[in-house]
């Protein structure tokens, strides 16, 4: 018979499995970036304006699983203790894009019979299900999405309402958020709650006197969302109100790491910002900063420059390639050499050995993004001089 060890209780250093989504200049972003040792998959662009660690901004699906396959295997060297996804419904288009290059058509409308959005739904489940490896290495893996309001009806009832929901496609909704808010282990709706008041003694006219930013941690009629913590039902949009579920010790780091078989070398502990002093301003330093500047800069010699670093630049075999194509071939040490070998006469005959990636058709050019860990065998199996670090 078969023998199983019961397990009981809370559960703790693993990560926390989130999904944030609110009206847009909410501060979904913002929330988030307050959050010990987070690395920002900004998919959007949406973070450059803020001070925090971030990725460059995937340009394709296979470039997106790359790089959080790389803060995995980077969390303890680095310090990375949780990643945001920036925002998911930005990266659902790169599923689309993935799934039209594979099926090679110009449209997800153009898979027969819907198989598109089925096909999609697998995606992102594997996706969702490949995340269990950071969770298990006590990385917190954060969703940021938009919300937008639609029009719901309840089986009970014959009325429709309006509904603030996860702001995905239209032939999705159903399908991929549901896949989102059974993932988490907490949804949370950043929203703004307007203060309305009549403006009249007859109570015919209103409005606005105050709108203050909340997050909603239990579902309702109008909104989705859950938490597993014994959260409030509303709390202000502070990081305060959740800082405690994100505030485990980081002591455990080298363990959690070495269980999910990531490298150790150094271990980085990521620390909250110090606060900085005011300076103290005196007439002397005021004196100092009102004064002109009247001496010009200093011309540069050669001496100067002896010991600069020098300017990178990229041959030309790198011309044509498309930038989808060139982030996943540099993040990973891939040369246009390597793949005019894989691709020419000597394994798979598609093209002249000496003709430049660049001048393959954009149909091959997004087969090649889109079979990414086929042509990652490929090389390695066929390039000997192929060095991935």
């Amino acid at each position: 018979m078969p023998m199983f060890e019961e397990i009981s209780g809370i559960q703790y250093g693993s990560g926390i499995k989130a999904v944030l989504y609110g009206q847009e200049g909410v501060g979904k972003s913002s929330l988030a970036a307050k959050i010990p040792g987070i690395i920002f998959i900004d998919c959007e662009g949406s973070t450059t304006k803020m001070d925090v660690r971030r990725l460059p901004v995937p340009t394709s699906w296979a470039m997106l699983c790359d790089e959080m396959e790389f803060v995995l295997q980077n969390a303890a060297v680095k310090g990375y203790r949780a990643v945001a996804i920036d925002t998911f419904d930005w990266a659902e288009m790169l599923v689309l894009q993935a799934i039209c290059a594979e099926s090679n058509v110009k449209s997800i409308e153009g898979i027969p019979y819907g198989k598109g959005w089925q096909i999609e739904c697998e995606k992102v489940a594997r996706f969702l299900e490949s995340t269990d490896r950071l969770i298990k290495a006590g990385i917190h893996v954060i969703l940021i999405c938009h919300a937008v309001t639609r029009k719901t009806t309840l089986p009970e009832e014959l009325d429709e309402f309006d509904h603030w929901e996860l702001k995905l496609g239209n032939k999705t909704t159903n399908k991929i958020a549901p896949l989102l808010k059974e993932w988490s282990d907490m949804t949370l709706f950043l929203a703004f709650k307007t203060q309305v008041m009549a403006a009249d003694d007859k109570g015919k006219t209103h409005k606005a006197t105050s709108v203050q930013r909340v997050m909603y941690a239990t579902k309702s009629a109008w909104w989705d969302a859950k938490n597993r913590f014994g959260l409030p039902d509303m709390m202000p949009l502070d990081y305060g109100a959740i800082a405690h579920l994100f505030a485990a010790p980081a002591d455990n780091l080298m363990q959690r790491a070495q269980d999910a078989g990531i490298p150790t070398a150094t271990i980085n502990v990521p620390q909250s910002a110090p606060v900085n002093p005011v300076p103290q301003v005196t007439q002397q330093s005021m004196a100092q900063q009102a004064a002109p500047v009247n001496s010009a800069p200093k011309a540069l010699t050669v001496e100067d420059l002896k010991g600069a670093e020098p300017i990178e630049t990229i041959g030309t075999e790198w011309n044509g390639i498309p930038d989808a194509l060139r982030n996943l071939m540099q993040s990973n040490k891939v040369l246009p050499a390597h793949i005019q070998k894989i691709t020419g006469p000597e394994v798979r005959h598609y093209f002249p050995a000496d003709m430049p990636v660049g001048n393959y058709p954009q149909d091959y050019h997004e087969w090649l993004i889109a079979n990414w860990q086929e042509v990652m065998n490929d090389v390695r199996a066929n390039c000997p001089d192929y060095v991935p670090f």
